[in-house]
């Protein structure tokens, strides 16, 4: 076997174990966003919190941007969570994370994910509502492990189970008195009725241009 053979080989090897590294690195951050579901389904907003990078932000709806790990441990805990871990007796909160697109930049050190909320929360016997919408989050790998660097989730409606989004919607979430952000929301906008597009962390995979770019929001 002469060099240029071997060389070809050794090649094609390193090229294989780059593009499996990057697979394997997709599929972490699935398991990572996936995670974060789970953990909101039970309210275990100790260990959501530790999901995130030192410096990472969260943007929930209308409730503006918390930055820095300490801000997003207390915002979860305190504002999602009025002050404690877990649900309560009858209480229901499910986060299921649907149609996960995830976009590995060249250096495999950073991330964009858009995902899809599908959500239930109520209390038996008290209330329920339905709510939808969609993440588009920031990823990067800290000491080596995956995190979530940005957070960010555009509600599309929130809806009493009762009557659905067909005959009633609520508003947006707003920003606590309490506990205020660091940052005001990053977008007006408003739930359904209204329209809002969540802008494309990527290009429209066949054309190449960017998504949307003709549609009138509104």
């Amino acid at each position: 076997m002469n060099d240029t053979i071997i060389a070809k080989q050794a090649s094609q090897i390193a090229d294989l174990e780059r593009r499996l590294r990057r697979l394997e690195d997709i599929e972490a951050i699935k398991v990572l966003q996936r995670t974060y579901g789970y953990f909101v389904d039970k309210a275990l907003w100790s260990d959501l919190a530790e999901l995130f990078s030192q410096d990472g932000e969260i943007e929930i709806g209308g409730r503006g941007v918390y930055k820095g790990l300490d801000r997003i441990r207390v915002f979860l805990r305190d504002v999602m969570g009025k002050g404690h871990d877990g649900l309560n007796h009858g209480q229901l909160m499910n986060h299921m994370q649907l149609q996960g697109i995830v976009t590995l930049d060249e250096s495999g050190e950073t991330a964009l994910g858009r995902w899809r909320a599908f959500i239930q929360a109520g209390e038996f016997g008290k209330h329920a509502q339905f709510a939808e919408g969609v993440y588009e989050n920031a990823y990067v790998r800290e000491n080596g492990t995956w995190k979530i660097s940005r957070l960010t989730w555009f509600a599309t409606y929130y809806t009493p189970y009762e009557k659905g989004f067909g005959q009633e919607t609520l508003p947006l979430t707003t920003m606590s008195e309490s506990f205020p952000p660091d940052r005001p929301p990053t977008f007006t906008y408003a739930a359904l009725p209204d329209v809002f597009i969540p802008p494309f962390h990527y290009p429209h995979p066949v054309t190449g241009d960017k998504i949307g770019r003709n549609v009138k929001q509104g």
